[in-house]
C-alpha cells in the first residue's frame, strides 16, 4: 500500500499553522519525515483531528486524553 505524502505547506494548511511550527512539531517528534520533508498524510490527519479537538474543547479534551492513557483511572 503506498502512503500518501504531504509536504510542509500542505501539512501547515491541513493542521492550520505556520509551515515553522510544522518543522517544530518534527523537531520534537511529533511528526516525522518519511521521504525528504513530506510527512504522511495519516499521521498528519490524526494530529489535525486532536488539534481540532482542542481547539474546540479546550483543556477539558486534554484532561480526557491523559485520564484515557492512565490505567490507574
Amino acid at each position: 500500500m503506498l502512503r500518501q505524502l504531504l509536504s510542509i505547506t500542505q501539512t501547515a494548511e491541513r493542521l492550520r499553522v505556520r509551515p515553522e511550527y510544522v518543522r517544530e512539531l518534527v523537531a520534537k517528534k511529533r511528526l516525522e519525515f518519511i521521504h525528504g520533508e513530506q510527512l504522511d498524510a495519516a499521521q498528519v490527519e490524526q494530529l489535525a483531528k486532536l488539534m481540532e479537538k482542542l481547539r474546540k474543547n479546550g483543556i477539558a479534551t486534554l484532561v480526557e486524553i491523559c485520564a484515557q492513557d492512565d490505567p490507574e483511572k
